[in-house]
């Protein structure tokens, strides 16, 4: 297991993270080589599609499909749009068979907002974050990153299961559509966005945490 503590300035600290789920999904693709002719699946429980983990699954896109690796995804939030449009593409060209409202679900009961960020790779790699609910820029900088943990994985993937069957259908009109596609790199550029003013959320009984 390794833990992983973040530092420095806030765009500093994202580029870094990115970075780390890269590295990640790049170890677990070197394990999907060397598995078996059963398809190894990533499941993703995240704030939104703007997450470090979802931003490496479109990165490594290509070699995932090359991998034979599948994915699905829970997000608490569905903006920003681009880049919900954009990891839908992806889990939809990891597996062309599946329709697109299979692949991502919406987190959007704010009492499932307290379970934590969360990614597994095939049967022995995953990640936790902090949990969905918290504020980009007041969260917790402790991730955990695990490696050949059974146990942790299969833990993740029957809450992945609870919180998948809790969760709602995402609209097909905000998964579809021309999806930009961004030169290399394009993801260290922190894009300036309209200020929207939110009602404040509900708040509802905790998770356990996974």
């Amino acid at each position: 297991m390794r833990i992983v503590a973040g530092s420095g300035v806030a765009r500093d600290f994202r580029q870094a993270e990115i970075d780390r789920h890269i590295e990640m999904v790049s170890r677990f693709i070197e394990r999907a080589k060397d598995h078996d002719s059963t398809p190894l699946t990533v499941t993703l429980i995240l704030r939104s599609a703007s997450s470090g983990p979802a931003k490496a699954i479109v990165s490594m896109k290509d070699d995932l499909i090359a991998a034979g690796v599948r994915g699905k995804a829970i997000l608490a939030q569905l903006e920003p749009a681009e880049d919900l449009r954009e990891l839908s593409a992806s889990l939809t060209e990891l597996a062309p068979r599946e329709h697109a409202r299979e692949l991502i679900r919406w987190a959007r009961n704010p009492r499932l907002l307290d379970a934590h960020e969360q990614a597994t790779y095939g049967d022995a790699m995953c990640w936790t974050g902090d949990a969905m609910r918290r504020d980009a820029d007041r969260r917790n900088a402790l991730a955990l990153f695990d490696e050949t943990t059974s146990d942790r994985v299969r833990f993740g993937r029957l809450s992945f299961a609870a919180l998948w069957s809790a969760s709602s259908l995402v609209p097909e009109r905000l998964l579809l559509g021309e999806v930009t596609t961004k030169p290399s790199g394009a993801h260290q550029a922190a894009p300036e966005t309209p200020v929207t003013v939110l009602r404040p959320s509900i708040q509802g009984w905790p998770l356990v945490r996974h």
